[in-house]
């Protein structure tokens, strides 16, 4: 028994307190991973839990549709490439929209929108596993719905990181330059 005890404890040291042994082969994607881009970004921004887009830039969608509208397709390409070389994140998409019509029509809208986006990125060969989707209507405002200029900021779709260590909730407030 005492010799039992002391290969184990010779065992533990020698592999250091604390270290987990890795089986061979690739490491498992654990999605705690920073996120990195080879070259500059010309509409993200990556922060720790969410692929921003640049202040001023939106993914456009026709009036009351999901469709995307021609000139977000450099956006979502952008956003494809980044997925790409960080071959094991995860990410949710989140539609928002702002407070125009009712609830009801708010929520369907951006899960429709969000849907959208996630099929436009397996277009540009996001495998689908890698990518969820939610909407989240008009609950989770990020300017006040009382102007057009806030309608307008309210109006749109979020990448988040999906992370092991950090799970974040589905549709929260991320703030433009918050790293957690």
């Amino acid at each position: 028994m005492h010799k039992i005890l002391a290969s184990m404890l010779f065992l533990a040291t020698a592999c250091g307190e604390g270290q987990r042994i890795a089986p061979p082969g690739p490491p498992a994607p654990s999605g705690d991973e920073e996120v990195v881009a080879k070259a500059p970004l010309a509409h993200l921004v990556i922060q720790h839990d969410v692929i921003r887009l640049k202040p001023g830039m939106t993914i456009l969608f026709a009036t009351d549709s999901a469709r995307i509208l021609p000139e977000s397709e450099p956006i979502l390409i952008e956003v494809a490439s980044v997925m790409e070389q960080n071959a094991r994140i995860h990410i949710r998409i989140e539609g928002h929209t702002d407070n125009t019509a009712s609830q009801d029509h708010n929520q369907a809208l951006s899960d429709r929108r969000a849907q959208t986006v996630r099929e436009y990125l397996e277009s540009k060969g996001v495998v689908a596993e890698r990518l969820d989707h939610v909407g989240c209507g008009e609950n989770t405002p990020m300017a006040d719905n009382a102007t057009e200029d806030g309608k307008t900021q309210n109006r749109r779709v979020e990448f988040v990181i999906v992370r092991h260590s950090h799970p974040r909730g589905n549709c929260e407030l991320y703030h433009f330059g918050s790293a957690t």
